[in-house]
């Protein structure tokens, strides 16, 4: 009886620990940082929908993007890389991988189509 005590109790311990979830804790344990997604370099496609002026972001109307469930949609993304978007004109089909970073969906890699 002890023994399947004992076992429910590390089961449950390591169902909520953080990196069950992906997580990991700080050097003070004091706060969780989420590495699970933003790590993961993204692939997706779409139409360039605007460009801003400096070239520090722009928008893309995207194809579904599978992998994080996200339907067809435009939305704002960054660019780390600034020349990326010097060849681009509204319009324009890309395909694109991106990281998520600090709340933030920022381009690594782009390609007209």
């Amino acid at each position: 009886m002890k023994t399947k005590i004992l076992t429910v109790v590390c089961m449950g311990v390591w169902a909520v620990s953080p990196m069950a979830w992906g997580m990991e804790m700080d050097e003070n344990h004091s706060h969780v940082k989420t590495t699970a997604v933003s790590d993961l370099t993204i692939h997706g496609s779409g139409t360039v929908k605007s460009i801003a002026d400096n070239h520090e972001n722009l928008r893309i109307f995207h194809d579904p993007i599978p992998l994080l469930k996200w339907p067809s949609m435009s939305m704002p993304f960054e660019v780390i890389d600034h020349e990326l978007t010097h060849p681009l004109n509204v319009g324009d089909r890309v395909d694109f991988e991106f990281i998520q970073k600090e709340g933030k969906n920022v381009i690594v890699r782009m390609k007209k189509q």
